[in-house]
């Protein structure tokens, strides 16, 4: 299978200019009002001041942030089943889940999919169709948004070790995540999750105890190889984040409990919070909130997990109290951070030198962000 492409390819002048003046600029550690100009796709110039050119886009006044960057949303999985045991068309579901994410503001997103169907059969079959279906939108030039991979690997899974290995070497993967529910990690939370997810530690449905840390042990080395990050998924427990991290984690996917998030603070392991948590003020499953993890600055980055327009949403509610982030702080979170933490240094801050993934942005008093205009790598794509 071929790489998929950053945005689908473009006619291009020898060196086609766009000039956003007029705008509120957000930038790493400060906003101002000034004009960004884009040369070939890449951020050329940032002017302080106000500014009118012929052949300039006025922003009047409009907010203009990095594109969002989003580590994980399950959308994708949304529109290849619609209902249990039907299945969309792959291309079709590809494009209409690129649709939301472009509508939400991200520009860079990575689709979260589940290797491991315990509990949900119709995951099995939906895993190849979905990363087909992706490739084939991007070939023919469907997808606006830059779309990477993530995949997230239930330890439950007899054949997980097979399962994952058939995509480790996909050009397209960014992101491994592992999902330990089993009574070796946590027998309460096991327990509680157990009957919800039709698991059994003695029908055979989890691998066995001594089994669980092998095959962790060699996904994670399998990862290392490759230079892919990968992270723990729901943890409760300190010593298994410690595990994680002597095993060469890079960061702690959604943990759900302050004994979790303290031990990922102290080994230095950046905390992947959920918008919609945040955005709620609480989770819906009674875990922590993410709001109380962002008022005592210990969030390292939000995604949107399953609901898209989350993540800009999150920007209006980290600025107000009783959070109270600067704009630049609150956009870190959701842009700088997340492609930081991944390797990504061509994009999430606004910067000379830097590819324009851009969102122009209406703040709208104590509702959600109204997103107006987005260009990925210089394209407009909203």
């Amino acid at each position: 299978m071929t790489a998929m492409t950053p945005c689908p390819p473009v006619a291009r002048r020898a060196s086609e200019e766009i000039v956003l003046s007029n705008a509120q600029i957000v930038c790493r550690d400060e906003s101002f009002l000034g004009c960004v100009t884009v040369v070939d796709g890449v951020i050329a110039d940032i002017a302080k001041g106000r500014w009118n050119a012929p052949g300039a886009v006025d922003m009047e006044g409009a907010f203009l942030l990095p594109g969002l960057v989003d580590v994980h949303t399950d959308n994708l999985e949304k529109h290849t089943i619609p209902r249990p045991g039907v299945f969309w068309n792959p291309v079709t579901a590809a494009v209409a889940h690129d649709a939301v994410i472009v509508a939400a503001g991200i520009t860079t997103v990575f689709d979260s999919l589940c290797v491991g169907a315990i509990g949900k059969p119709d995951r099995r079959i939906a895993l190849p169709r979905m990363i087909e279906g992706l490739q084939a939108a991007e070939q023919q030039a469907l997808l606006r948004a830059e779309h990477v991979l993530h995949l997230r690997c239930d330890l439950a899974e007899a054949t997980l070790i097979d399962d994952v290995e058939a995509y480790l070497d996909h050009p397209a993967l960014r992101f491994v995540s592992i999902l330990e529910d089993s009574p070796r990690r946590d027998p309460a939370h096991f327990a509680s999750v157990a009957e919800k997810r039709k698991l059994g530690a003695e029908s055979g449905a989890v691998p066995a105890c001594e089994d669980l840390l092998r095959i962790r042990r060699r996904i994670s080395a399998e990862c290392q190889r490759r230079g892919i990050p990968w992270g723990n998924h729901d943890d409760t427990k300190a010593w298994h984040i410690d595990e994680g991290v002597a095993l060469g984690m890079a960061v702690a996917e959604f943990p759900l409990t302050m004994e979790a998030v303290d031990a990922a603070e102290k080994a230095g392991v950046p905390v992947i919070g959920g918008a919609p948590n945040l955005v709620a003020g609480k989770s819906h499953s009674g875990n922590i909130s993410m709001r109380d993890l962002a008022v005592r600055r210990r969030l390292g980055m939000l995604c949107s997990d399953y609901i898209p327009a989350s993540l800009l949403h999150a920007v209006a509610i980290l600025v107000a109290d009783p959070i109270g982030l600067s704009l630049p702080e609150a956009v870190r979170l959701v842009s700088t951070a997340p492609a930081e933490a991944f390797g990504m240094t061509d994009r999430g801050v606004i910067e000379v030198g830097r590819r324009a993934d851009l969102i122009q942005v209406a703040f709208n008093g104590d509702g959600p962000p109204v997103l107006q205009s987005s260009w990925c790598n210089g394209r407009r794509i909203y």
